[in-house]
């Protein structure tokens, strides 16, 4: 009998043991969250919305980007369908005839009002009030011929700018005439900054072209806002 209580007694104390053991076993495999390991988890599903993001403002780039391309294109591929066009009607400067007060220059009708100072909205109503609009060019010969009128009306040397009818406001550093054409850019129609910074290139603030008359009438890209005079075109 005192054998039978005695392994009685034995097997008790080991299921005790058993069970301690089982906790803390328990207790190892799954330990309280450390604050350090919830601030990494804080940080890890911050990363990882920044990574979203900056993916989508990529695509975004590359969409606008893709679009202003595809503008470009389709106003190169119209501006050649035009020329084409022209060229089958046979028209040449010397068949254009300007009515007064405007000049027949490079094959277009222009009038440069020299003592008019207008932003470069007013100066487009200006010349509206004739029926024109600020002037455009498409080559170089057009533009040398606009450059030698100007020169001639302004004998004195004012220190006036000359507005044109360019701007890129509609989608930035894309620059279209009043047409809906093209500009053409860099040398020999735009100018440089200081001597040395290739126009256009004043951002965001600068949306209209000016035919700058300190820098020989090359052009230029300022503030809408700015003071000159209208060159008309019909």
């Amino acid at each position: 009998m005192a054998k039978l209580v005695l392994l009685v007694a034995l097997l008790a104390s080991a299921g005790r043991w058993s069970l301690a053991s089982e906790g803390n076993a328990e207790e190892q495999l799954f330990p309280p969250l450390h604050p350090n390991c919830t601030q990494s988890l804080t940080d890890l599903l911050l990363l990882r919305q920044e990574a979203q993001l900056n993916r989508m403002a990529a695509a975004q780039e590359a969409t606008t980007e893709l679009l202003k391309e595809s503008l470009e294109t389709l106003v190169q591929v119209r501006d050649s369908l035009k020329a084409l066009g022209s060229k089958a009607e046979g028209r040449t400067p010397e068949s254009v005839v300007c009515v007064s007060p405007f000049t027949q220059v490079g094959g277009s009708c222009l009038l440069l009002a020299l003592d008019e100072l207008h932003t470069w909205q007013s100066a487009r109503q200006f010349c509206a009030g004739y029926g024109a609009d600020l002037a455009h060019f498409s080559d170089a010969n057009t533009y040398a011929a606009i450059l030698g009128y100007i020169k001639t009306i302004n004998q004195q040397r004012k220190g006036v700018s000359v507005w044109v009818g360019g701007t890129d406001e509609a989608v930035e550093d894309t620059w279209l005439w009043v047409t809906g054409e093209l500009m053409p850019r860099g040398t020999p129609f735009w100018g440089t900054k200081d001597g040395y910074r290739p126009q256009p290139g004043d951002g965001r603030g600068q949306n209209c072209a000016i035919l700058w008359q300190a820098d020989q009438y090359y052009t230029h890209d300022v503030a809408c806002i700015y003071k000159a005079a209208p060159l008309c075109q019909v």
